[in-house]
């Protein structure tokens, strides 16, 4: 192989790694599943299973249309809005208010997701894991 040969071989395989780097290349939707949720009163704090606040323990996050989609069978149909207040390279801040709720989320390019939530003196707060809802179906195929 020539020394053009391995360049454009390089270049190749390096494309996708300097592309994913950029702020405009985060995937359109994820899907991310919850983990247990964090309950604060002024009394104090404690842990809790997700379906305590009966919301569900599987969403999408559609980044470009700003909609939290319930993904659960039984939560199918519920939605929230969000309006993405900084994308970066590494991180999306996300924030929404309705119901008498205000939350903020942040996604991090490793596909972790903080959300944290507050009402009438209680917050919640939950992690979750998250991927490119594209893997999920080329995974399918």
């Amino acid at each position: 192989m020539t020394t053009r040969t391995y360049l454009a071989a390089a270049i190749l395989l390096l494309a996708p790694l300097a592309a994913a780097a950029q702020a405009t290349d985060w995937p359109a939707s994820v899907v991310c599943s919850l983990g247990d949720v964090t309950i604060c009163t002024a009394a104090g704090c404690h842990e809790a299973p997700i379906d305590t606040l009966e919301i569900p323990s599987l969403i999408r996050l559609d980044l470009k249309e700003g909609v939290i989609h319930a993904v659960t069978p039984d939560d199918l149909g519920r939605r929230s809005s969000f309006k993405v207040i900084e994308a970066s390279e590494t991180r999306i801040v996300m924030q929404g208010f309705e119901n008498g709720r205000a939350f903020s989320a942040v996604l991090d390019e490793p596909g972790t997701l903080a959300i944290s939530a507050s009402t009438d003196g209680t917050t919640f707060s939950v992690f979750a894991r998250c991927t490119n809802l594209r893997f999920i179906t080329e995974a399918g195929k």
